[in-house]
């Protein structure tokens, strides 16, 4: 008998969206390398064999979900729960009856809200307010435009697998590839755009883990450093990884250093420290980078510094008050 991973493996790596299948005891019998990825396994395989259900289904002891979406947990490999959604897809194959769950990690689930406080500055409601816009435009196109042609590419390839097995015009076998390849690539787009509002990562695990798959985007050697290890405030992780990123923008691509080096530590402010050693960049597009980490700075209601040493390299210095924001 076609077991699932043969029967479906192909399938759930091409969506790319974290997801695995589950066999009808609820055991994970295929699960594909992003699903691994959020759940900080180095391996698909090891996911293979734990139960399938989110902890929330798990207590429910429904067989499959009676609605399309639902809210819950996973545990991470380190044993941390992780707020997820899903949607899972029944479906009858050769092997048998078979779950598709599809993680979409947001931090929308609800939470308590409140009104601003009246000692709240203009600076830090205006960097509240400018987060929380990326990230419900984040939301929307992974729980909107992200999850429905995710869904589609799926169905899709299973049409594609059933017209293999019967006589069809190469034209309407080539129409239905040329479909497949335009929901793939559309797939694609909407995730890096969404990405590129509010990264996944930096929702789920904050900044330090964050910078570090950021540091890995470079061809340039990207170091990481200081003594920051906890979340903080969602305003001050976005525009304080957006900063970093303009900083290694200017370093690989005005400055053409051949390393950088991040630091951030956390005592009373938030110092990060992005050096490079690269020569001094031209004025025109160094000047549009340091006003854009300016407004990140500005927005915190912090300070920056840069200085440049000629043979040695750039050192941008910014110091980001985070008390004032800690409770938002």
């Amino acid at each position: 008998m076609t077991s699932i991973a043969d029967d479906l493996g192909n399938l759930l790596d091409v969506i790319q969206q974290p997801a695995w299948a589950v066999d009808a005891d609820h055991r994970v019998s295929y699960a594909n390398p992003p699903v691994a990825d959020l759940m900080g396994y180095e391996r698909p395989s090891d996911l293979l064999g734990s139960d399938g259900r989110p902890a929330e289904h798990r207590r429910a002891g429904e067989r499959w979900p009676s609605c399309p979406r639902r809210r819950g947990t996973l545990t991470h490999a380190d044993g941390s729960l992780l707020p997820v959604e899903w949607s899972v897809i029944s479906l009858a194959r050769p092997c048998g009856l078979v779950a598709v769950y599809v993680f979409h990690t947001g931090d929308d689930i609800p939470t308590a809200t409140r009104e601003p406080k009246v000692e709240e500055t203009q600076r830090a409601l205006a960097a509240r307010i400018g987060a929380g816009r990326q990230r419900a435009a984040a939301n929307a196109l992974q729980h909107g435009a992200q999850e429905r042609l995710t869904s589609l590419l799926l169905g899709l390839n299973l049409a594609r697998e059933h017209l293999g097995d019967e006589a069809v015009s190469s034209r309407a076998a080539t129409l239905l590839d040329d479909a497949i390849r335009d929901a793939e690539e559309a797939l694609a787009q909407v995730r890096d755009v969404t990405a590129e509002l509010y990264p996944g990562l930096l929702r789920l695990r904050g900044l330090p883990a964050a910078l570090g798959a950021l540091a890995q985007r470079w061809p340039t050697p990207v170091g990481i450093a200081g003594n920051l290890r906890e979340r903080l405030p969602d305003a001050v992780e976005m525009h304080t990884y957006f900063l970093v990123r303009e900083a290694l923008d200017r370093a690989v691509h005005a400055a053409q250093a051949s390393r950088v080096q991040v630091v951030t530590d956390l005592d009373l402010d938030l110092v990060v420290t992005v050096a490079d050693d690269g020569v001094a960049a031209d004025p025109r597009p160094d000047s549009a980078h340091l006003a854009a980490m300016a407004d990140r700075v500005a927005v915190l209601g912090g300070s920056l510094s840069v200085r440049h040493a000629p043979g040695e390299g750039t050192t941008v210095c910014a110091v980001i008050p985070v008390q004032p924001h800690s409770d938002f």
